[in-house]
């Protein structure tokens, strides 16, 4: 069983496609290559925590695609996801936020899990890392990168990573492969 992450999928919503430059013309033609590349990597004891906008207001119901989505999909809502017992009844857990431990290269790392960048979160100054999404490939993730490496300059530590679909090739990634892409190692808390 491995744990993985990832944001925004924004799966039935069009728009992305055009925002976010997602390399698709439709959002029917976006869904199946996401969860295709989703079921080509979790298997269905996994975990994958996505961390919100899982899909957009369209004619497709949640559960017609988390029956197709490998895996146990636990929700830490965003913006885009709704509030109601249908929806939240598709994934194996609903939260706003969550703060975790868990193993990553045979050592414990703290992870705190929530839709928007917070920039001192909780544990910051202890070794605990961020996940986040929410900022799209928009002047926004630019100012919160300016933001995370102005905090790292003024002697802070900040180590929050966005973890949206459209920064990760649409796919989920363990909190390894999540630090590997960032240039960074796991140290010891």
């Amino acid at each position: 069983m491995k744990t993985y992450f990832i944001s925004d999928l924004h799966l039935g919503h069009a728009s992305c496609i055009r925002f976010d430059k997602r390399p698709w013309e439709t959002a029917e033609e976006m869904d199946m290559e996401i969860i295709r590349r989703w079921n080509r990597k979790i298997r269905k004891e996994d975990h994958v925590y996505v961390l919100g906008d899982f899909a957009y207001r369209n004619r497709t119901s949640i559960a017609d695609y988390t029956n197709q989505m490998n895996g146990h999909i636990h929700l830490i809502r965003g913006n885009h996801d709704k509030r109601s017992e249908a929806y939240e009844n598709c994934f194996h857990e609903v939260a706003d936020y969550k703060d975790m431990v868990i193993m990553a290269d045979g050592v414990k790392c703290r992870l705190i899990l929530c839709h928007y960048f917070i920039p001192f979160y909780n544990g910051a100054r202890h070794m605990a890392f961020m996940l986040h999404g929410h900022t799209h490939k928009t002047e926004e993730s630019v100012m919160e990168e300016r933001i995370k490496e102005d905090i790292r300059r003024k002697g802070l530590r900040c180590e929050a990573y966005n973890v949206g679909a459209m920064w990760q090739d649409y796919e989920p990634q363990t909190f390894e492969e999540i630090i590997a892409r960032q240039g960074r190692k796991i140290p010891l808390i």
